[in-house]
C-alpha cells in the first residue's frame, strides 16, 4: 500500500456527516489541535505532534464520501500513523454520527 493510498478512505456516509465525525474524532483523543475548519469547503486543518495536517472531506455519491488526510507541507517522513488513528476512530464511531456542531 502506497503512502498516498493510506491517506484516503471512503465511508458509507454523506459528506456533512463524515465532516462532523472527523471533527469528533479529532476532538475525542486530545492529541490533535484543530487550527482551522471550513464546513463549506469540507476541510479541517489540525496539528499533531508539532506537524500540521489537512483533512479534506468530499462527496462521492449521495450516500458515500471520502476523507483524505495529508501533511500540510507534503512531508511524509512521519509515516501514516496519524491517518490510521483517525480512520480507526471514525470507523469505531460510524453508528454514532453527530447530527450537528454544538
Amino acid at each position: 500500500e502506497s503512502l498516498l493510498s493510506s491517506c484516503y478512505k471512503t465511508y458509507p456516509l454523506a459528506a456533512d456527516k463524515l465532516y462532523l465525525l472527523t471533527l469528533s474524532a479529532l476532538n475525542s483523543t486530545g492529541q490533535y489541535e484543530v487550527l482551522e475548519m471550513q464546513t463549506k469547503n469540507g476541510y479541517i486543518l489540525f496539528k499533531a505532534a508539532n506537524k500540521s495536517y489537512i483533512a479534506t472531506i468530499s462527496k462521492e455519491t449521495t450516500s458515500t464520501s471520502g476523507i483524505k488526510i495529508l501533511p500540510s507541507n507534503s512531508d511524509f517522513s512521519g509515516g501514516t500513523y496519524v491517518q490510521k488513528t483517525i480512520f480507526d476512530t471514525i470507523e469505531a464511531n460510524l453508528k454514532n454520527t453527530p447530527e450537528k456542531l454544538l
